[in-house]
């Protein structure tokens, strides 16, 4: 299941985080399938670190989550930049709990992609299925589907791509009813991780600019980026010091 967010991300927020990652931007290799970044938001990247970054974004969109996800302990899980590389080749379709079965026994993550820019057919947007559109109300549904018959194939790492991916011979049917999903700067989806998603390829001379935030029930976690409340009163020295939030 997926959904748009009716709140989205203020231009000021999204224009200073990638103020912070222009050096990850500016450094995205021609034809490079996918840069992850999967430490960009952590106390340790830097001095100041990111997560005064993640915190504004999660302020902005996490009102409308929570009266929809009913959480004991509401965690974010991980959070990472998603930075296609111009001229970069399509992110084949893959459902997420692939990757994350090892990490919990009763599903419950679900993903918001962020657009950090305007999302096009062209620049490889979020393609997803038209049948598996609901409104935010339902996301108290969110990870009750099951798993399709995934193919692993390590090389695809080397390039940045998915190792496991859904096997050719369904993802091809599947593909017919998938739509590229339209999102400007500072926009937002919900998808859970029983969703089958994949992009086209970036044919743009630019990078294409996106982030995710997943969040989950933390209640049995052994390990997760920060509970969204310990989040919420997370002050790096850069605020304390301009006395910020």
């Amino acid at each position: 299941m997926w959904c748009r967010l009716t709140s989205r991300i203020s231009e000021g927020n999204v224009d200073a985080l990638l103020r912070r990652a222009n050096a990850i931007v500016s450094s995205a290799n021609d034809h490079e399938t996918l840069r992850w970044c999967k430490d960009f938001f952590a106390e340790k990247t830097s001095e100041r670190g990111n997560l005064d970054l993640l915190k504004r974004f999660h302020q902005e969109i996490w009102s409308e989550i929570s009266d929809a996800i009913a959480f004991d302990v509401p965690v974010v899980d991980h959070a990472i930049l998603l930075i296609k590389g111009a001229g970069a080749a399509g992110t084949s379709m893959h459902q997420d709990r692939a990757y994350w079965i090892g990490r919990e026994s009763v599903p419950s993550t679900f993903s918001v992609w962020i657009a950090l820019s305007d999302m096009s057919e062209e620049n490889g947007g979020l393609m997803l299925s038209c049948e598996n559109q609901v409104d935010v109300s339902r996301m108290s549904s969110f990870n009750t589907g099951s798993i399709i018959e995934h193919q692993e194939d390590v090389e695809r790492v080397a390039s940045g791509g998915f190792p496991i991916t859904i096997r050719d011979q369904i993802s091809v049917r599947m593909a017919e009813s998938m739509k590229f999903v339209s999102l400007t700067k500072g926009e937002a989806i919900a998808f859970d991780s029983f969703e089958p998603h994949m992009s086209g390829p970036n044919t743009t001379p630019s990078p294409r600019l996106a982030m995710k935030i997943a969040y989950a029930e933390g209640r049995n976690k052994a390990r997760y980026l920060a509970r969204t409340d310990a989040l919420d009163g997370w002050r790096n020295v850069g605020d304390q010091a301009a006395g910020g939030t």
